[in-house]
């Protein structure tokens, strides 16, 4: 028999600031925050240091007359661009370290909203607080968003100092990143609001995990289709990852963040629009009951 039928909202004064729903969810992602802090501080540090043994002419000749031109399709921007001290640096951007960081942290939040705690059979104490589903849903949607501004901050703060009195020190304006690091935010709340959905449909989060590292895989090669294949040019367009270009958005002025605007609304729509959805099939749907 199915616990908590569709409707069945607990009620309360705690709708929304349960404080032990919030400590809740903020202690589900404390070790992961931490984590993805330390990396996120010190790998721009890392990667710097270490870009800046190749002395920016070598950089160029290799880039620009060895790597054949048609692999510019693969960077987004032009290799011209890429070969200045502003284009090294937005290259930490779309290291594995940060996409890849950025589409964990939101798989793993975004997978943790039900599936996660009907698995491990926490669930039913959550709701037996006077606390409406719903609320258990947004807080853990906005523990999540709140975590992931927190992360791209620091992203952004160790990339500016590094920028600002590291190797290439005077090379670059450090602000020139701020965009970029936006672009970061906005790919993490789009794949925890897409995870967050998904998981509120399912009762076992390995599912849930599994159904997105499949779509984020699907995301990567319609976006590498989209941009090797002229005549299948427009699979491109069916990727979420191809409003992910931080490369883009380092050339400084308004149209860094006018592109900004453009590639964060695309993701911050989905997230959101996906995190509404999720919030509504949780609420009406049947949950399993406990084992």
């Amino acid at each position: 028999m199915a616990h908590h039928s569709a409707g069945d909202f607990s009620s309360g004064s705690g709708w929304l600031w349960n404080s032990a729903v919030w400590r809740k969810t903020w202690g589900d992602q404390r070790v992961l925050v931490l984590s993805l802090a330390a990396l996120w501080a010190a790998f721009p540090w890392l990667y710097i240091w270490l870009s800046a043994q190749i002395e920016m002419p070598a950089f160029q000749n290799v880039l620009l007359k060895v790597i054949p031109a048609d692999w510019q399709k693969l960077s987004g921007v032009p290799f011209s661009e890429v070969a200045t001290y502003a284009g090294r640096v937005a290259l930490a951007f779309v290291d594995p370290v940060v996409v890849l960081a950025a589409t964990v942290w939101g798989i793993t939040r975004g997978s943790d909203a039900v599936s996660g705690p009907l698995e491990r059979g926490t669930m039913e104490m959550t709701l037996a607080a006077p606390v409406r589903r719903s609320a258990v849903f947004v807080t853990q949607a906005l523990a999540t968003t709140a975590a992931a501004a927190l992360l791209c901050g620091i992203l952004l703060a160790s990339v500016w100092s590094v920028v600002a009195v590291g190797p290439w020190a005077g090379k670059v304006e450090p602000e020139r990143f701020v965009p970029a690091a936006g672009n970061v935010f906005g790919l993490m709340v789009c794949m925890a609001g897409i995870s967050a959905c998904v998981s509120a449909a399912d009762s076992h989060r390995w599912r849930t995990i599994g159904i997105m590292c499949g779509f984020y895989v699907a995301a990567i090669l319609a976006k590498l289709v989209g941009r090797l294949s002229g005549p299948l040019g427009w699979i491109g367009y069916l990727s979420v990852l191809n409003a992910y270009e931080p490369q883009q958005l380092v050339g400084g002025g308004p149209e860094a963040w006018r592109l900004l605007g453009w590639y964060d609304g695309i993701l911050l729509a989905i997230g959101l629009a996906a995190y509404a959805v999720g919030a509504v099939i949780f609420s009406r749907r049947d949950l399993p009951a406990p084992l």
